[in-house]
Order: C-alpha cells, then sequence, then structure tokens
C-alpha cells in the first residue's frame, strides 16, 4: 500500500462519478463496489440507479469493481471526472445454482444428480403461445415437439427415450415447488419464467418418486429483489406466420389432364371434361389451393407489463400480459389474457412467509375438421386434393375472354361437395379455458439451520366446449348445437423439516424430511340439440330434438412421506440419499403403496492439493447415481372392477355387466436408473459435460389381451420391462474477444438406444393394430413393421415386393411384413447456439435436430394412388408411372395394386434453425435524456426460419408414427420493443 502511495503522490487528485452497468444489457447495477485500487478506504458502493461517486482520487489511479456474478474488472482513470464502468456478467458464478428436490438450491459443483437449466433470456420474446417450445435443442436428452401449427397447441416433451408403452411419457411438471399438470405448463407467459430446470436421473427426480420416471422438469417463475428500486416495464411485439415449406409437387392442370387421358385415353370424350380443359388452360388456370386455403402473414401481437421492487423485507412482483394469435387455417385463432403475482415477506427474524398465483383466460377457434384426417372437409387434406384447374370464386366471362372474379363459392359442383371455407364459417367451434395455479407458504427458522416450511398448492381448470351447426348449406333447417364442460382442480399440502449444519472441519450435512398429500378431482357434462331452423336462434334451448346428456366424475388421491440426507466435505467429496414412499388410488388394494429412493455421489477432483498448481483446468468432477423412480400415468379405476349399464339389449330392457375386469395387485411401473458423468472445464471457457445413462422400466403397464371367453377383450396388468441406454453430451466455449465484446458457441446431443427386454406370459412379440408397429422382445419400441417394396418390374410395371425372406414377389400379404429398421422415436437428437453480443447488440440463434426417425407420409399413399386422381388432384411424380415395357420408374403401371407398404416409411430427420433473435439496447446516457424512461431495447425474432429434411410432407416435426392431413408448424418473425421505467 504504501507503493501504491508513492506511486499517486505525484499525481493530481480529483473527484470520479459514473454508472455501473451490465454489459450484456445496459442496465444498472445496483451494490457494486468501486474501489480505488491498492486503497482500503476510498471505495463507493452504487446505488438503485446503478450510481457511485469518489473524492480525492489520483488522477492517475485505477478503479476496481467487484459484485458476486459478475466479473471483477479493473479500469484506469487516465484524469477522466466521469466513467461508466461495463461489468461482464460472470457465468460461472451467476449459473452456479441449481433447483433441487422441493425448492432447495445448491451449486451446480455440489450436485450428484445430473440436471440442467435454460434461463429466461432463451425463453423472453418467444413467438409462441406455448413456452416449451423454446426448450427445443437447448438440453442434452429432452426432445420437444410441436405436433401442431394450432394456436392453442400443446407440445410433447420426453427425457432420456421413451420410458412406457402404455402409460404416460412426459415428465412431471413443478411450478415453483407444487405439481401441475402439462396444461399448466404450456399456458404461461414465457415472459413471467426466471429459468427451467430438467432433472434427468435418479439422484435429481427419486424424491419426487412415483411420477417421477419421466424426468422432472421445474420451472421458477420471476419475483422482486429485496431493496431494489420498482421497475416499471412494459414490452409489446407484432408478427406473422406462414406455414413451412410443402415440399411434394402437385400436377398442374394440365398435367392433371394429361394424366387422366394417360389413364383412360377417352377421358376427353365424356361430357365436360374437353370443355373443361380447353377453359383451364385458355385462361391459364392453376389454383394454388395450399395458398387458398392458408392465410398468408397470420399475424401475432403480445403485450405484457410488469411492477417488481422490494424493501430489506419484501419483494413483489406483478405481471399482466395479452396475447392473440391468429392461425394460418381457415377460423383458427387464440386468445389469451394472462396475471401473476408473487410476493415474499420477512415478517421477523424467524418467520417467512409469501405467495405466488397465476390466472389465464384462453379463448380458442379450432379448425372444426382437422381431426378428420383424410376428409375433404380438412383443410389440411383438401389443400392437396383440390382439383388444379377448378376456380374457387364465381366468374364471368367477359367479351375479350377474360375472367372477372367474384365471390367465394360455397359448393364445388365439379367435386359435389362444399367449400371448405364455407363449412368452417357455418360450423364454428370455440373452446375457453380459465386456468388457476398457485400457493401460499409458511417458513420458520426457530433455530440455526433448521427450517420449517408448509406449503398449500391449488391448481385446476374450467373448460367449455362450444360447437355449432348453422341451419344453412347441408344443414338447412337441421342445425346442431352442443356444449360441454369440465372441471379440474388439485390441491396440495407439503410440508418440510429441513435441516443443515457444519462438524468438525469443512465438513456439512443437509437432512431434509417431509410428507406431500395431493387431491384431485374431475368433473365433466355435456349435452347437444338437433332440429334448429334459425340462424338467430341456435342454442342449446333452440332444438327441437335433444340427445341424452354425458356426465362423469373421477377422483384421485396421492399420500407420501420423504427424506433425503447430503454430506459435503469441503465441496469435494459429496454424497446424498433419498427415500419416499408413495400411496395411490389409482392402483390396486394389495400393491397401493411403493417405495423409491436414490444413492449419489461426486469427486470435485481439482479441489485436491496436487490439482492447485494446474491453472489451465478449472474444473473436472465425477459422478455417479443410482436409484428407483416410478410411473402413476394411467387412467383412473383401471384397477377396478367397475359395473357398467348396457341399455337396449334385451326387448329394450337394460343390462348390467362388468365393464373392466379388476387387478388388485395392479401397481407402479418402476424404473431402474444409474447414470454416471464426468464435468471438466479448460482455460476458463471451454467446458464439457457427459453423462451415461441406463434406465429399466420393470413392470410395465399394458393392456394385456384375454381369451374372448372371459368376456372381456383385455384387461390392465404389470407385464413387460424395456430399457433406454444412451449419452448425453454438451459442449460450451466462450470465445476469447475483446472488450465489449462476447461471443459463446454451444452444442449438445443425446444417443439413446432403447430396446423391449420382455412382454406378457413369454410372448416374444404383440403387433399394435393399425401402426406398423410391433413390439418384440429384443426390438426397440417404435420400430415400423412393414412389407418392403422391391421397386417396379421394367418388363411389364407391376410393383414388386419382398416376403419374409427377402424373395421377390408381385403378390401382396401382411404375411410379409418385417423390421425395418427405421424407427418411429429418434436414436439422435440435439441442439446448438451461438450468442453474440457487442455492447448493447446482442444476436442469438439456436438450431435443433433428430436424426433417425422415420413417419408414415400417409398424405403421400392418397397424392401417389392413381385411384384418386380421378377425383381430386395428385404428386407430379406420378406422371413418370410406367406404361411402355423396359422403362425403369418408381411408380408402377395403372393395372398394379397400391399397398400399405415402406414406400410412404420417410426419413422425417431434419436440422431447423429454431430461433433467431437480434437485439439492441439503446444508450443509457441516450435513454435518460427522456425523462423517466430507464431503458428501451428493441428486439426482432424468427421462428422455424430454416429447415433442411428429406420429407416430402408438410413439416417433419411429429411426434406421432403417422402424418395425414395435420395442421403443419409455422414460419414465424416478431418485431418489439421493451421500455423499462
Amino acid at each position: 500500500m504504501l507503493f501504491a502511495a508513492a506511486l499517486y503522490a505525484g499525481a493530481q487528485n480529483i473527484s470520479v462519478s459514473g454508472t455501473v452497468i451490465d454489459s450484456s444489457n445496459g442496465e444498472p447495477v445496483i451494490g457494486a463496489t468501486v474501489q480505488l485500487k491498492g486503497s482500503a478506504t476510498k471505495y463507493s458502493i452504487t446505488n438503485l440507479d446503478g450510481q457511485y461517486a469518489l473524492s480525492a482520487v489520483p488522477s492517475n489511479g485505477t478503479l476496481v469493481v467487484t459484485l458476486i456474478g459478475y466479473k471483477a474488472a479493473e479500469f484506469p482513470i487516465e484524469g477522466r471526472t466521469k466513467i461508466d464502468l461495463p461489468l461482464a456478467v460472470d457465468s460461472e458464478v451467476l449459473e452456479d445454482a441449481i433447483v433441487v428436490g422441493y425448492g432447495s438450491a445448491k451449486k451446480i459443483s455440489a450436485i450428484t444428480g445430473s440436471a440442467a437449466t435454460v434461463g429466461a433470456k432463451l425463453l423472453q420474446n418467444a413467438p409462441v403461445a406455448s413456452v416449451g417450445d423454446a426448450l427445443q435443442g437447448q438440453v442434452a436428452g429432452l426432445q420437444v415437439w410441436s405436433n401442431s401449427g394450432e394456436p392453442s397447441a400443446t407440445i410433447s416433451m420426453r427425457i432420456r427415450g421413451v420410458n412406457s408403452i402404455s402409460a404416460d411419457t412426459e415428465p412431471l411438471f413443478i411450478l415453483d415447488g407444487s405439481p401441475v399438470p402439462a396444461s399448466i405448463f404450456t399456458a404461461l407467459n414465457a415472459n413471467d419464467i426466471e429459468n427451467i430446470t430438467v432433472m434427468k436421473d435418479a439422484s435429481a427426480t427419486s424424491i419426487y418418486g412415483s411420477r417421477a420416471a419421466n424426468g422432472v422438469v421445474f420451472i421458477t417463475t420471476k419475483a422482486g429483489r429485496s431493496s431494489e428500486k420498482p421497475v416499471f416495464t412494459v414490452r409489446a411485439q407484432y408478427g406473422f406466420s406462414n406455414i413451412v415449406n410443402h415440399n411434394i409437387q402437385l400436377m398442374t392442370s394440365e398435367q392433371w389432364f394429361d394424366f387422366n387421358e394417360m389413364m383412360d385415353p377417352t377421358f376427353l370424350d365424356k361430357p365436360g371434361n374437353a370443355a373443361n380443359k380447353d377453359f383451364a388452360l385458355d385462361h391459364n388456370i392453376n389454383t394454388n389451393w395450399v395458398d387458398y386455403f392458408f392465410k398468408p402473414h397470420a399475424p401475432t401481437w403480445q403485450a405484457d407489463a410488469t411492477y417488481s421492487g422490494g424493501t430489506s423485507k419484501t419483494d413483489y412482483y406483478v405481471s399482466l400480459g395479452a396475447l392473440s394469435q391468429e392461425g394460418n387455417a381457415p377460423y383458427s385463432d387464440m386468445t389469451r389474457v394472462s396475471l401473476m403475482t408473487k410476493l415474499n415477506t420477512q415478517l421477523n427474524d424467524w418467520l417467512k412467509t409469501g405467495f405466488s398465483m397465476n390466472l389465464t383466460y384462453q379463448d380458442v377457434n379450432t379448425t372444426g375438421f382437422s381431426s378428420k384426417r383424410n376428409s375433404w372437409y380438412n383443410p389440411m387434406f383438401a389443400a392437396s386434393q383440390m382439383l388444379p384447374w377448378m376456380l374457387p370464386y364465381e366468374y364471368t366471362v367477359n367479351e375479350d375472354g377474360s375472367l372477372t372474379l367474384g365471390k367465394e363459392r360455397d359448393y364445388f359442383d365439379e367435386m359435389g361437395f362444399y367449400n371448405t371455407y364455407y363449412l368452417q364459417k357455418i360450423q364454428p367451434s370455440t373452446t375457453n379455458y380459465i386456468r388457476l395455479s398457485g400457493n401460499l407458504y409458511e417458513q420458520l427458522t426457530p433455530i440455526k439451520g433448521l427450517t420449517l416450511r408448509a406449503v398449500q398448492a391449488l391448481n385446476g381448470n374450467d373448460r367449455r366446449i362450444s360447437q355449432k351447426a348453422n341451419p344453412v348449406g347441408p344443414f338447412e333447417g337441421a342445425g346442431t348445437a352442443g356444449e360441454s364442460f369440465s372441471r379440474y382442480y388439485q390441491i396440495t399440502f407439503t410440508n418440510t423439516a429441513e435441516y443443515t449444519f457444519d462438524f468438525a472441519e469443512k465438513n456439512n450435512i443437509n437432512i431434509l424430511l417431509g410428507q406431500e398429500a395431493i387431491i384431485s378431482d374431475t368433473n365433466a357434462f355435456g349435452t347437444s340439440v338437433e332440429g334448429i331452423t334459425d340462424m338467430r336462434q341456435e342454442q342449446i334451448s333452440d332444438g327441437t330434438t335433444y340427445k341424452k346428456p354425458t356426465w362423469s366424475k373421477s377422483e384421485e388421491v396421492f399420500n407420501s412421506y420423504f427424506s433425503r440426507v447430503g454430506f459435503n466435505h469441503d465441496d469435494k467429496y459429496l454424497v446424498d440419499a433419498s427415500f419416499r414412499r408413495d400411496g395411490s388410488s389409482l392402483f390396486g388394494k394389495n400393491k397401493r403403496y411403493a417405495n423409491f429412493w436414490s444413492l449419489g455421489a461426486r469427486w470435485n477432483i481439482t479441489k485436491e492439493e496436487w490439482l492447485s498448481d494446474v491453472a489451465w483446468l478449472n474444473n473436472l468432477s465425477l459422478k455417479a447415481s443410482y436409484g428407483t423412480t416410478g410411473n402413476s400415468s394411467i387412467s383412473n379405476y383401471l384397477a377396478y372392477g367397475v359395473v357398467e349399464a348396457y341399455k337396449n339389449l334385451y326387448a329394450g330392457g337394460t343390462a348390467w355387466g362388468l365393464g373392466n375386469p379388476s387387478n388388485d395387485d395392479l401397481t407402479w411401473e418402476v424404473v431402474e436408473n444409474l447414470n454416471v458423468g464426468v464435468s471438466a472445464k479448460f482455460f476458463n471457457s471451454l467446458s464439457i459435460d457427459v453423462d451415461f445413462y441406463n434406465k429399466v422400466t420393470k413392470d410395465m403397464l399394458m393392456e394385456i389381451p384375454y381369451s374372448l371367453t372371459t368376456g372381456h377383450s383385455g384387461g390392465w396388468g404389470n407385464v413387460a420391462d424395456m430399457r433406454n441406454r444412451g449419452v448425453d453430451f454438451e459442449l460450451s466455449f466462450d470465445v476469447p474477444m475483446p472488450q465489449d465484446f462476447y461471443l459463446n458457441l454451444s452444442a449438445n446431443f443425446n444417443y439413446n438406444q432403447n430396446k423391449i427386454l420382455s412382454l406378457f406370459d413369454g410372448r416374444d412379440s404383440f403387433e399394435i393394430s393399425g401402426t406398423g408397429i410391433k413390439l418384440e422382445a429384443g426390438k426397440p419400441y417404435g420400430e415400423f413393421y412393414y412389407v418392403r417394396s422391391a421397386g417396379v418390374d421394367p418388363r411389364d410395371g407391376m410393383q414388386m415386393w419382398y416376403d419374409a425372406d427377402g424373395n421377390k414377389t408381385k403378390t401382396y400379404s401382411d404375411d410379409y411384413a418385417v423390421f425395418t429398421g427405421k424407427q418411429q422415436y429418434a436414436p439422435w437428437a440435439g441442439g446448438a447456439n451461438f450468442t453474440f453480443g457487442w455492447k448493447g447488440l446482442s444476436v442469438g440463434a439456436q438450431f435443433s435436430w433428430v436424426a433417425g426417425k422415420y413417419t408414415i407420409n400417409n398424405d403421400r399413399y392418397f397424392l401417389m394412388n392413381p385411384t384418386f386422381v380421378t377425383d381430386g388432384n395428385g404428386a407430379a411424380e406420378l406422371l413418370n408411372m410406367w406404361t411402355t415395357p423396359g422403362q425403369v420408374t418408381d411408380v408402377p403401371c395403372l393395372a398394379s395394386e397400391r399397398r400399405f407398404d415402406d414406400t410412404i416409411l420417410e426419413n422425417s430427420s431434419f436440422i431447423r434453425l429454431k430461433n433467431l433473435q437480434v437485439a439492441y439496447n439503446l444508450p443509457r446516457n441516450l435513454v435518460r435524456k427522456l425523462g423517466i424512461i430507464e431503458g428501451i431495447k428493441v428486439f426482432a425474432v424468427g421462428r422455424n426460419l430454416l429447415t433442411f429434411t428429406k420429407y416430402t410432407g408438410y413439416d417433419p416435426e411429429s411426434d406421432s408414427n403417422l402424418q395425414l392431413g395435420r395442421y403443419p408448424n409455422s414460419k414465424q418473425f416478431t418485431f418489439g420493443a421493451e421500455i423499462n421505467f
């Protein structure tokens, strides 16, 4: 210090002031220490505006700025009196905390399990209603699928493969510490989420016991910060969407007529055909029905307002959001309004309490025929089947031969059915939801290290569906109306006691004991009427014929006791164990309770003294865990003998019978989960995480086929075993950059190998009817079982197949089906991120990909079948149909039969630019000149901008084994701004 004083002795003393700002977003940094280097007394703490001030400091001195969560930085004064000091986020410190079971938080280096966290920056400003869509490609081992472009469509998620054949395969969702259904998660406003933690192995999930076999997704919502000045933020964004490309080429009008002439040389001699051809070709009519049915640039807008802050003892957060999104299909849209509140307060030294609540109202108009698949009235199917030479509008022919188009046609005489647009209009289908999730907690700390916590949580929803068929067109004088209503609620009581203490030197023990009770109830009823004659009177009460109402009710109860013990020696050696006992009303009286447990350990090798001098190795650790979890995601009452009434069987009377056979031994599926992992970080910039896992599902729940002599087709039992084995890999690299620049590159992938180990009653195989999938011990679940095409015989143009022994034949038989080696579930999946920042500018790109996935493109069966081309359109590829001996082609001759073989089984692997974000924070010194405004950020977001795939349908992203008339995903662009006051 004397040496420093000597250096400063010849310098002039000056006063220095300025603002410490976050270099990534330009926000003021509160509570940072700005200190004169070499002095213990010259320092300043930044205030609520991030401002500091120092007096009597040498003009040639250096300022040192420090704050937990940021990298320490030094700034030479160089005679300046006003210096703004940018601080860079220390990603190692900021992300060195992760949520574990029941709301506790630990450093990443202190957990023995496999878990990963996705932060708010990757979730906010998402241009879709479902927040889960933004997780695609972000976590190794997590697959996320957007199965439809319908605005309110949900997503499907899987962690480390498919763990069950008949029970649910989605993870357990935990919102702020309490379990919620997937519908609550997907309806959350992404801008209200602080982070999402994905828990993958038994050490991380076993504490949740019977519902955690498929992993756990823990959602933490935003909260205010203690001692933070009030912040009011307004965010608004507007965008538009279009469907992703339709890769298959359809016939033009000329091609359609040429093809029909090829099939039938007398085609033009039949009434009207020659006139239709001349009219279409003379007026160059080639209607693009995809463009007609799907709205271009369907708009989306979203507005959010948040207010947050805190005092020394209380923090608060309030958010109000509104979202409106139109779909690309006709009469398809969604509106959602959300309200979130969160409050935490320290009442005294030993008592803390708080609550959080999320309320959403959602109104959905759906495409009424989208679930009909190959119905002509499904716009997704009709778009590729409609005749190209037809006009969707009424028209008149002018004297000069040109056409004047009029209104849309309600009926297509040429095809003999109504316009899909018209049917959507006269058959509105509206669904509205009210969803509520919230919890209240009381937390006591009677002595040092002991925390007693009680949580009461409620989540539920009301759903109302209204469907009508107006008494016009095909329903002239005979309209219908239907109403249905359902109510679901779940109450959760969670009570925990957690005690943490140190002993000896550098040893710490954490003990958690808990009890949890969950009560769920669902009620539903509905009714409908026929005979509505007046569009002005189309309510339930206006019908003349009433249908029998429907009603249902189900209840479910869980009661659980759980514990966890953790030991930590100097953050070097860590061991933890958990145990949970669950009871459920879902299962048989003999197997209603089950136990689940886990054991995990971690060795942080870089804490060893013999590695302390290795400067380039910042982290090296090994971890391992083993344990069990359960799956209880099945329908209610499967274990019970349910008595049902069968009416009008005997002379109009009622008979009673057993609708469902009982099984007193029906119980949970159990997943035994082994995980071994290694983590390393080099040169403070390159991080690598690798996990190997082996999961075995035992006592798998399946419906077992019974002999019909029992009076039942089948019943449920615990009968099969299945294994998922694989590896998760994650890499992150902070590229060395000049000051004010930031560049991070990251990538992840998962490889999962699935295998069925055994089936029921000693059977080796079982075919799932109508799916093209067969279950067989030793094979993966989801491998397609099809007859293989052997191509087209160039001599006669007949389709050939391979029989079961691999011999070519022109006779098709279902007995020739074999395992194709092609799977519904992708064994490979991953993602990659690119993040760049320079002062207030940031650019981020997220990619996702899957490999080895196949899908039945059932649309192709219709488009490649000449039988359907006489009534509708077909693929242009049909023009390559065999016509002459010696011709080499993949399209068989007209006389050859078309079958469901592996020619419609397509590779649906893809690489997709999932999200692209560009944002700019305006300079703070410029913004503050506007008065009360603290910051302005403008941004643009693109979703599904690029897709590379061999799949010929609308979109390869589907978790189903088959696509037919599916509502495709959309490509979206969004622009917006965020203002802080």
